[in-house]
Order: C-alpha cells, then structure tokens, then sequence
C-alpha cells in the first residue's frame, strides 16, 4: 500500500476498503503491484470474459449509442476504455479503478481517456456528470454487501434518465436499486449477461 501511494496516478488521500486487500485471483500481490497487475492483464482477464472480449465489447458499444458522457467504474487494464473510445465517436470517457498499477496500464491502452484513481463506492464528483456509467465483471467483484451501496453511488453521479450497462456471470446477484431494467442480452453461450437499466427521469418540476 506504501508502494501504491507513490504511484504515479495514485491520488492523495484515497482508502481501501478491508475487503479489496488481498490476493484477488491467487496474483501475488493482488492488484498492488505492476506484476500483479501484468498477470491479470494478460491471463485473468481473457478467463473472465470467456475469450470473447470483442464479441462482449461490441454489444456494450450498442448499448451506449448517442451517450457523450460515459464513466466506466473498475476500468482496470482499460480494454473497455479503449474500445468504446474507438467507438464512440467523440464521446467523453472517463475510467475510475482503485488501483493506481491498474490506471497506469489504461493510460498507455486508451489514449485521450480521463483517468481518476478512486473507488467505485466513493466517486470523486458532487453532481451528475455522466449520461451512462459502465461496469464490466466490476460488480460482482464487490461483496454482496456493497452492491447496493453501489448503486446508490452510481446512480448519484448519473443524470436523470441515464443509462447503467453492466457485464456479469449470470450467477452473480446484482442488487439493483431504484433502476429499471431495459434490456437483457446474453454473452458466452449464456455464461454471461449485458443488461441495461435505467435511471427513471426526474419528474416535473424537479428537472
């Protein structure tokens, strides 16, 4: 954790929840060192995604069609920022991961993408700032306990009528909250899902 706090896009002042510091997916220093980190990028992550990265990547692109202001919560190595950067055709993305090894390999992969070092539970910005926010593998990777509690954070920096894309294991419970759901897609042979909910509009006279 020293080490990390002198990384060169760790943030000041930035926690880590019990929860976060051990060894994620048996890496020797889970997502605390660049080795670490290396693994995950090169291995882990393809596992996670059942070698069907691309095939997933496009179908998030469609969901997020016509959004300017997309934020992806656990970006980790950045394939996902990079890909809808590509995509998106003059869109702002943003990409927020607690680990700052994680953020310096985004920032070499997705070029022209805001960085912010910060966990997804405690998002660095007071007002909505984004039409749709992106969590690929990132939610089931938070204890049960804290989904909602996501959510919550998510959909407090969301505009009203804003979009929330997420990929999952199809196991995973989601814990939505105050979301509707508005479509549903599977991936992987059905191993995994897309789902896209909503944050209902802000009703009259509360725009």
């Amino acid at each position: 954790m020293a080490a990390a706090a002198d990384a060169p896009l760790a943030a000041p002042g930035v926690e880590y929840p019990e929860w976060y510091l051990h060894r994620w997916h048996f890496l020797p220093e889970g997502y605390f060192s660049r080795r670490s980190v290396a693994l995950y990028d090169a291995a882990i992550r393809r596992l996670y995604w059942s070698l069907r990265e691309r095939q997933g990547l496009r179908q998030v692109a469609r969901a997020l069609r016509r959004h300017e202001r997309v934020l992806e919560v656990g970006c980790g190595p950045g394939h996902g920022l990079a890909f809808l950067s590509r995509a998106s055709r003059g869109a702002r993305i943003t990409g927020v991961d607690l680990s700052p090894y994680m953020l310096e390999r985004a920032q070499a992969r997705a070029l022209g993408v805001e960085l912010v070092h910060a966990s997804s539970l405690a998002l660095p910005w007071r007002e909505p700032q984004f039409d749709a926010i992106v969590a690929l593998h990132h939610l089931g990777h938070l204890p049960e306990s804290e989904r909602a509690a996501a959510w919550r954070e998510w959909s407090r920096v969301l505009e009203p009528g804003g979009t929330i894309v997420l990929v999952e294991h199809r196991w995973h419970r989601l814990h939505a909250q105050d979301m509707v759901l508005r479509r549903t897609t599977p991936l992987a042979a059905g191993m995994m899902q897309l789902t896209v909910w909503e944050r209902p509009p802000a009703p009259a006279g509360q725009q």
